[in-house]
């Protein structure tokens, strides 16, 4: 009799530890989630004030693009979504938005007082943009990826710490992400919003035109 008491304290403090784990994992679920939404709003904000309505919504996609990957490889690999993971996810996150911030910048430089110019059209000129900061984003990209791969090497080979690795893992894929969000994803969205306008395709129209009149008297 005394053994079966034993054993229902036993089962009923295995199943009261298995609800705190329940409760704590969805705390943490709730608050990752929460973390993400007031991050990304902020960083939101900040473009919009910083720029303009447009490049917002393009910042916003690329980072939607990346917090979507990011959290697909978590699923994918069935990786445990804890505290630490939160901060590596907002660290993904911090990462993709400075290097859009870097391209739009750029961007929004060369596009200045575009209209009153009559040799590029505004695709033109967001492409040169790219262009004069891609080596940077390039060398930024694998300059931060060299210490979360050998963090990876050491928490496998060395230490066969598994948590290192699964933190390690998604800042490598959520960087290379990021980058690959804010040249290909952000900022064509950004081009194809504003060359919507009418005043951008009025101005891209008589770029062409003039391109094809100097054709025509080259010819």
């Amino acid at each position: 009799k005394a053994l079966l008491v034993d054993a229902d304290a036993v089962l009923a403090r295995a199943g009261a530890a298995q609800r705190n784990r329940a409760r704590h994992q969805r705390v943490v679920e709730l608050f990752g989630l929460l973390a993400l939404g007031v991050a990304s709003g902020l960083m939101f904000l900040y473009i919009w004030f910083r720029f303009e309505p447009q490049f917002g919504f393009g910042a916003v996609v690329g980072l939607l693009h990346d917090v979507i990957l990011t959290f697909g490889l978590i699923v994918l690999f069935k990786l445990e979504f804890s505290l630490n993971m939160v901060a590596a996810v907002l660290t993904v996150i911090g990462y993709s938005m400075n290097d859009t911030v870097v391209v739009f910048d750029k961007v929004q430089e060369n596009t200045t007082g575009h209209r009153h110019r009559k040799r590029n059209t505004y695709a033109e000129e967001a492409n040169l943009a790219v262009n004069q900061t891609l080596m940077r984003s390039i060398n930024t990209t694998v300059i931060s990826l060299l210490p979360l791969a050998a963090l990876v090497i050491i928490a496998v080979v060395i230490l066969g710490v598994g948590t290192l690795r699964d933190l390690a893992l998604v800042q490598v894929v959520g960087i290379f992400t990021g980058t690959l969000s804010s040249i290909f994803l952000a900022t064509p969205l950004l081009v194809d919003i504003k060359t919507r306008r009418k005043d951008i395709k009025k101005h891209d129209e008589a770029v062409l035109r003039r391109r094809r009149q100097a054709e025509t008297a080259s010819a």
